[in-house]
């Protein structure tokens, strides 16, 4: 596939999944990819696993997303499920 900027194109990607009949794709990345997906709005579901910790501020986000200038720059999330795994919890959530 094409380059695009610092990567591969996620939506000739996800254009060319579909193409191969792949009508589900999971994606368990870190937060640079992870922040692409959010970024250009290319997910229907977003499952996060959280633990009882505190890391701190030089600790790696869980998506790289840019430094908002207003709160209408916001990605708006929809509860779907919170559950109890263990220590930890995962949340299930959608677009608004």
């Amino acid at each position: 596939l094409p380059a695009s900027g610092s990567g591969i194109d996620l939506q000739q990607l996800l254009i060319e999944l579909n193409r191969r009949e792949c009508n589900e794709v999971l994606v368990e990345c870190g937060a640079t990819l992870a922040g692409a997906f959010v970024r250009e709005g290319l997910f229907d579901e977003l499952i996060v696993y959280m633990a009882p910790a505190l890391l701190g501020s030089s600790a790696r986000p869980l998506l790289g997303l840019p430094q908002l200038a207003s709160m209408s720059e916001k990605v708006s999330l929809k509860w779907q499920d919170v559950r109890r795994i263990g220590d930890d919890l995962r949340l299930t959530l959608t677009p608004v």
